[in-house]
């Protein structure tokens, strides 16, 4: 037998995000916050990563890996410096 309350709940948390009203501009600050620094760390680590292949001649290894430190760095830069998110 179907739950039909868990489908209620699932309307209710589907309703609350499309609408800005029903989330809080805290939680809205808080989340984003968080994820910026989930952001900021997977950055370091990958910018450690590649340093480390670089400094142990692992041209490509490490080429790839600073390719995509420098994309996540920028798609951090931009997503800090947007005027508003949805």
């Amino acid at each position: 037998m179907a739950d039909y309350q868990w489908r209620e709940k699932m309307r209710e948390v589907e309703r609350s995000t499309k609408e800005e009203s029903q989330v809080p501009e805290r939680a809205k600050t808080l989340g984003f916050g968080c994820f910026t620094i989930g952001m900021l760390l997977v950055v370091l680590l990958f910018a450690f990563i590649s340093f480390g292949l670089l400094s142990q001649r692992y041209w490509v290894a490490g080429g790839f890996s600073l390719i995509f430190t420098l994309g996540l760095a920028f798609i951090s830069i931009q997503l800090m410096r947007a005027d508003k998110l949805p």
